[in-house]
């Protein structure tokens, strides 16, 4: 999209064909009758308090079987052999272009052949590290966190883009949350106009038209929910913090001394920013 060579519609396009497809474990599952919709739904939900994958749940509660899980997860296929499918049968690109393009990125990113592989493989746990610092100690493991429960609550077709640090972050709406205890951890999510909204409509099954009380209460809910797990996690750990409710605000910005970690992601074709800092006071202005 940045090089012209996709539209924003074609994308849309080309994940509604996708999408036409059930790519879901919990929706295979289903369709193959090893769960019921109930069942399916019941492990939807755990997974709000559970950092775990719908498969590992399934094999605790003892509705699946390992080997069903992977006969699920074969049936589920690769999700970029399916992007790359629904390109050419779109005739969007064909399957030159996108081979030429791969390599231009490669080459633009200086990503090696097994980073490409990660990129390739659609597992969200190979993938991030690759646009995050997997050595920097809580900062990594929440924006880890905090992505892959964007992608189970959220959106499960999104684009990251790499970090960067920085010490103001201006922003248009900005819903966040303090964790405060054996480390102070700042989460928020932001963004420049209402790309919050794609946060916001499908963690509430709710259609809004603008940005305001209740869809940022939405957007904060999903930020709670998040931040949640990743205090438990952290209690296993012997590491204990209290979670302060949520807030949002317009039109401000975020200062900092020292750096605050910034993960543009891109969902439903609007830019949403991850913002984590640690152990650094934040003031907004």
């Amino acid at each position: 999209m940045k090089k012209g060579k996709i539209s924003q519609s074609s994308l849309d396009k080309i994940v509604k064909h996708q999408k036409s497809n059930p790519t879901k474990l919990g929706s295979i599952a289903v369709a193959e009758k090893l769960l019921t919709k109930k069942q399916a739904d019941e492990i939807n939900d755990l997974q709000k308090e559970l950092d775990q994958r719908f498969g590992d749940i399934a094999v605790a509660k003892g509705y699946l079987l390992t080997e069903e899980v992977n006969y699920l997860l074969n049936k589920q296929g690769n999700h970029f052999i399916n992007f790359v499918q629904a390109m050419s049968d779109n005739n969007v690109m064909t399957i030159e272009e996108i081979e030429q393009e791969l390599e231009e990125y490669q080459n633009d990113g200086g990503y090696s052949q097994d980073d490409m592989e990660a990129l390739k493989s659609g597992d969200i746990d190979r993938i991030i590290p690759l646009f995050i610092d997997p050595y920097v100690p809580y900062t990594s493991d929440c924006i880890s966190l905090t992505i892959r429960n964007i992608i189970r609550f959220i959106n499960n077709e999104i684009i990251l883009n790499p970090y960067y640090k920085t010490k103001e972050y201006s922003f248009g709406n900005l819903a966040f949350q303090h964790l405060k205890g054996h480390q102070n951890i700042f989460v928020g999510l932001g963004s420049k106009g209402n790309e919050l909204l794609s946060v916001a409509e499908p963690f509430a099954k709710e259609k809004f038209n603008t940005l305001d009380e209740d869809s940022f209460d939405a957007v904060c809910e999903f930020i709670n929910c998040s931040n949640g797990l990743y205090a438990s996690k952290l209690s296993e750990e012997d590491i204990h913090i209290d979670m302060l409710p949520p807030l949002f605000d317009r039109n401000k910005k975020l200062v900092s001394r020292e750096d605050i970690f910034v993960l543009p992601i891109l969902i439903n074709g609007g830019i949403v920013d991850l913002i984590v800092a640690l152990n650094c006071p934040i003031s907004i202005e």
